[in-house]
């Protein structure tokens, strides 16, 4: 939703009465999949990616003219062009030798022709002068004026992007080719160097979809929103939108870590993080506040838990509770309307309240349930609470899978799964369940040769278990381990949770991290077994298959998950997610692979939370405090169920507690659960929903799962339906007949 936010400045120039046909992108080597359907729908017809190769894999080996196509059949015409400043780089169209300008073109030329370029027409991108964000010079139409007073053929003239791609489109319309597939990336590694950031900004562009979603439910109610909140959400968005641009900061920010200009750059960039989070936390205070207004106080305390996904859930929240509510050590209860007792897991104290994590059932879809808190005096409390008597030394059962642990190495040697009836690991794979891989790099040089083979990877020096525990929602087993990543003194804790409620184990890592400017990377081991299986990645606008959904060339030694990757065959699927280490490797560890048409070559996957291995731009090092974590689960192959399960574990419902004192019963029927909208097909999932300041429209953003042309025909609970239009990505109706 975060890029569909982003084109809201198409919006903004229209208003102006100016022409938007084109859309160009610079330097970043990929692209969301998502625009390719995006695009279309705002009248966006072209697209010029102009391309840079460092690090990287350039897709296609010559300039290349093709229909980009999105999982959903839509398409735009897209140039692969070559670096966006070949023209100042390669032919010095800037400069005032003709010659250097005459033998270089003429040169390439001829190179073109020998690649099989198929036209006669080619664009070159330039700029004023030779560097990034130059302002337009004469010095270009001075020698463009030269070669065409001394050549009758070829000629050269400016153009717009318009320009070129409309008179391609006329001549050539019946030769461009259809390419479906993903373009990720290859410089998402990047933001492995600052792992604390990336998780929250991530964080703040998950809540923020909820938070939306929240004003849309109090629209419902013909609330009618300050001018201001349009412009508080935007000012996030904002921030969200500077902290993901592609690089971190200053050029010389890992030859000169400590130089005044990376340290500010650095703490500038950073900064758009922790603004989005705050103005993300300051807009759902707003956001539930408007709703509770809505809510009665009744006797005894009572939380409502917010539901911004399109289907019912079973799922965690987690509320802040103060002692006036709760009274400190004092047992209690929370129930639904039907008695059904919630499990709860205690997870930070405080003087005055705890955090505690709520699990919560079948929460209706985009709407709320009532809990209600009592005192175990007044309301009988069930134990929830299995036996506390866990075993390592034999494998660890629950209702869902039998774990063997590998004391010696902190991590799980077998998975086994009870409905599967299947062992989901590797068992031959050299590294186990959940291990942490530290690689240390000779030098950061390699990669930029395409190559790595000057490394060392180990495992921690020693580790031991320290504690188990047992709950309500999970049974935790908690290893420590000593290693060179931590600062001295302080130890890595690996702590794996397995589910009671749910088919889940969850692993956290927390360390303090010790400062290091050589090059260094982190991986987290997942080595999935699936015969005949393939690996599957969420990315924005779909999913994609990895090494075949993708246009060749693009990122496939790293890619970046939006909420799950899985890996599956005909029968069964295996899940993972991380609601802020997105970073993962597919088959294998493929850094310094560089192969473009490398597919993965196991069904192993590898988290991939840290690393600084760039030369430029981004972070020399990171340290402190670091907490990040995977979650896993499996099942029968289901590309919708992962996309829920995925959606369940980065999304946490937003929970409001309301003090008791008043004088309805808490079991008041018509304010225990509601939905604002039902109807919702199981193959739709809800990218977000949002309203405008009168409370009169909401425009929603959906996406289809299972490849089926679908309708939507949402209502009411009472049965209303709701009038709808399809609409682009600002909100404007589209014509009738359109396919989106």
């Amino acid at each position: 939703w975060l890029l569909s936010a982003s084109l809201d400045a198409v919006a903004t120039i229209r208003e102006e009465g100016l022409k938007v046909e084109s859309a160009m992108q610079n330097d970043v080597n990929g692209i969301g999949w998502v625009l390719a359907d995006l695009f279309p729908q705002l009248g966006i017809k072209y697209l010029n990616m102009g391309t840079h190769g460092h690090r990287a894999l350039i897709c296609f080996d010559k300039p290349t003219l093709f229909w980009w196509e999105s999982p959903s059949g839509n398409r735009v015409l897209t140039f692969r062009a070559e670096h966006y400043m070949t023209g100042n780089t390669l032919f010095k169209i800037h400069g005032s030798d003709f010659n250097i300008f005459e033998e270089e073109l003429l040169s390439y030329l001829t190179k073109l022709e020998e690649k099989g370029y198929p036209y006669d027409l080619i664009a070159i991108q330039h700029s004023g002068y030779q560097t990034d964000n130059a302002p337009p010079s004469t010095l270009a139409s001075e020698m463009i004026a030269q070669w065409n007073k001394r050549y009758s053929w070829p000629k050269l003239c400016t153009s717009t992007l318009d320009g070129f791609f409309s008179t391609m489109e006329e001549k050539y319309q019946d030769e461009i080719p259809v390419i479906k597939g993903a373009w990720p990336d290859w410089w998402t590694d990047g933001f492995g160097a600052s792992t604390r950031e990336v998780e929250a900004n991530r964080e703040a562009q998950q809540d923020l979809a909820s938070v939306q979603a929240l004003f849309a439910m109090s629209s419902f109610d013909r609330t009618i929103f300050p001018e201001a909140l349009e412009y508080r959400r935007q000012e996030a968005i904002k921030a969200m939108l500077f902290y993901v641009e592609h690089t971190l900061g200053y050029h010389a920010s890992v030859r000169e870590p400590w130089n005044i200009n990376t340290m500010e750059q650095r703490a500038i960039k950073e900064s758009y993080a922790w603004e989005a989070k705050r103005r993300v936390n300051s807009l759902k205070e707003e956001a539930l506040g408007y709703l509770q207004s809505k809510f009665s106080k009744a006797i005894y305390p009572s939380i409502y838990v917010f539901n911004t996904q399109c289907t019912r859930l079973n799922t965690m929240t987690k509320v802040y509770i103060d002692h006036q509510i709760i009274p400190k050590n004092q047992p209690f209860v929370i129930i639904d309307n039907q008695d059904n007792q919630m499990e709860v897991h205690l997870e930070e104290s405080f003087p005055d309240g705890d955090v505690w994590s709520i699990y919560c059932h079948d929460l209706p879809p985009f709407g709320y349930k009532k809990l209600d808190i009592y005192p175990q005096t007044i309301h009988t409390l069930t134990d929830n609470k299995p036996e506390a008597n866990i075993d390592l030394t034999n494998p660890m059962k629950n209702e869902y899978y039998r774990n063997t642990f590998n004391l010696k190495r902190g991590t799980i040697s077998q998975i086994y799964d009870y409905e599967l009836k299947r062992n989901l690991l590797d068992d031959t794979s050299r590294w186990q369940f959940g291990e942490v891989i530290h690689e240390e790099v000779g030098n950061r040089e390699q990669l930029e040769m395409f190559h790595l083979t000057d490394y060392r990877r180990s495992t921690p020096d020693s580790v031991w278990l320290d504690r188990t525990e047992s709950g309500e929602i999970w049974d935790a087993v908690v290893f420590k381990a000593k290693t060179p990543l931590c600062m001295e003194g302080s130890l890595l804790e690996i702590e794996y949770r397995l589910f009671h409620p749910e088919k889940r184990i969850d692993v956290i890592y927390r360390l303090n991290k010790k400062s290091v400017t050589s090059p260094e990377g982190v991986y987290i081991a997942f080595p999935f077994e699936s015969k005949e299986g393939q690996i599957a990645l969420d990315v924005a606008g779909g999913e994609m298959i990895a090494g075949r959904d993708q246009i060749v060339g693009s990122a496939n030694d790293w890619n970046t998950m939006q909420r799950y990757v899985r890996v599956f065959n005909a029968q069964d699927q295996i899940m993972l997610s991380s609601p802020g280490a997105p970073l993962i490797q597919a088959g294998g560890i493929n850094t310094g692979r560089f192969q473009a048409d490398a597919r993965p070559a196991t069904t192993h996957i590898y988290g991939w939370p840290m690393n600084n291995y760039w030369t430029t731009n981004f972070n020399a090092e990171q340290r402190g405090s670091m907490k990040f974590s995977y979650s896993f689960s499996s099942g029968r192959n289901s590309r919708t169920d992962a996309i829920v399960w995925g959606n369940k574990v980065c999304n946490t419902p937003p929970a409001r507690v309301i003090p008791g004192g008043g004088d309805l019963p808490n079991d008041l029927e018509d304010m225990n659960e509601q939905s604002w909208i039902i109807g919702w097909p199981e193959n739709i999932t809800l990218v977000s929903a949002m309203t405008n300041t009168m409370g009169d429209v909401v425009l929603i953003q959906v996406r289809e799962t299972d490849g089926l042309t679908t309708q939507l025909a949402l209502s009411a609970e009472d049965g209303n339906h709701y009038r709808s239009t399809p609409a682009d990505a600002v909100g404007n109706p589209l014509p009738k007949g359109d396919k989106t």
